[in-house]
């Protein structure tokens, strides 16, 4: 996969239309949107751990408690680069995209 991220830039444009999520409710977008980074770091940390115990399944299961936050997000890449994450052969750079990427990710959503 070819990745498209820029390593300089420091948060990712998040698209998501809270409002029809929230229902126009501040609180819960607040609230939403820390499930969702929540989430995000969650993954990240799964990933890790399953390198270093070497057992994909952490991922795998982290992955699909994600499933709702990956398609609320939208992004392609951010999918792309988990699939690819999926197969125990990824190269270090799909893991360095995947970290940098969901850094952007969460900065875009704290900025909301």
């Amino acid at each position: 996969m070819k990745a498209r991220i820029n390593e300089t830039m420091l948060k990712r444009t998040i698209s998501i239309d809270f409002d029809a999520y929230a229902d126009n409710d501040p609180d819960f977008k607040q609230e939403l949107t820390a499930i969702m980074i929540d989430n995000l770091q969650e993954l990240k940390r799964a990933y890790s751990l399953s390198v270093m115990q070497n057992n994909l399944e952490v991922f795998l299961k982290a992955c699909h408690k994600m499933k709702t936050t990956l398609f609320m997000l939208g992004d392609a890449e951010l999918t792309a680069i988990v699939e690819d994450l999926k197969n125990p052969l990824v190269v270090p750079y799909t893991v360095s995209l995947f970290n940098t990427l969901i850094a952007q990710i969460i900065a875009g959503l704290l900025d909301q």
